[in-house]
């Protein structure tokens, strides 16, 4: 019986310093935990291309995106300009957007997507084309890629996954259908969801000929506009 009683006590004891110890484990990794970062505030700016966008007000979008405002800035939900257009169902204001570079694999803190956020068909059926123009290029079949970009689809839009028709048609080699996109205005410094730029894909894979290219599109456009003739 007292052995009994003995083993009793020794288990409850074994039992007590075990959970003393799990609780000083947990302790201990709550003390580590940092705490959470502060989320940086919106700037008025940026503000202020949220609100243009989800009024479709395409002449402020343009405005502020001249100033220099990032198309692919985030709000204090992680929402973007393409984001509020599309959820207001702003067909034009998700034209110019995309033509900017606007990028349809963002995610709002709820997880949300331009895709997932759209109500009008119209949209949807754009989107699926700047999908489709990325696809193809990647490809190089560039029949393709004139008929989407005949039929009105942004060339510089950045598809599902990040990506843009000249990312991938330099990122693969097509060198004539590089020719194409940016004959049709792809912005030669245009970039991934990833920060890569098409000539820092094309200079990876060993592409000289696209290098060469992308080179010359860049000069070119960063050259400033000619000064207008003097009226005689």
């Amino acid at each position: 019986m007292i052995t009994q009683k003995k083993n009793s006590a020794l288990w409850k004891l074994a039992l007590t310093l075990s959970l003393l110890s799990i609780l000083t484990a947990c302790s201990k990794d709550e003390t580590r935990r940092e705490p959470a970062k502060p989320r940086p505030p919106v700037s008025p700016m940026d503000t202020a291309m949220l609100e243009a966008a989800a009024k479709g007000d395409n002449a402020r979008v343009k405005e502020l995106l001249d100033k220099g405002v990032n198309v692919n800035m985030r709000g204090g939900d992680r929402n973007t300009p393409i984001m509020e257009a599309t959820y207001g169902g702003h067909l034009d204001t998700v034209k110019l957007l995309l033509d900017h570079g606007a990028d349809l694999s963002a995610k709002k803190n709820d997880g949300a997507t331009p895709m997932t956020l759209t109500p009008k068909k119209d949209i949807l059926d754009l989107f699926k084309d700047v999908n489709s123009l990325v696809e193809a290029a990647s490809k190089g079949t560039n029949q393709v890629v004139k008929e989407l970009i005949e039929k009105g689809t942004p060339v510089n839009g950045l598809d599902q996954f990040g990506h843009s028709a000249l990312t991938e048609s330099s990122y693969n080699g097509k060198t004539e259908t590089v020719k194409l996109l940016l004959d049709k205005g792809a912005d030669p410094n245009i970039k991934k969801s990833d920060d890569q730029t098409p000539l820092s894909l094309a200079t990876g894979q060993k592409h000289p000929d696209i290098v060469k290219l992308l080179n010359e599109a860049i000069a070119k456009q960063s050259k400033p506009a000619a000064a207008p003739s003097p009226a005689k």
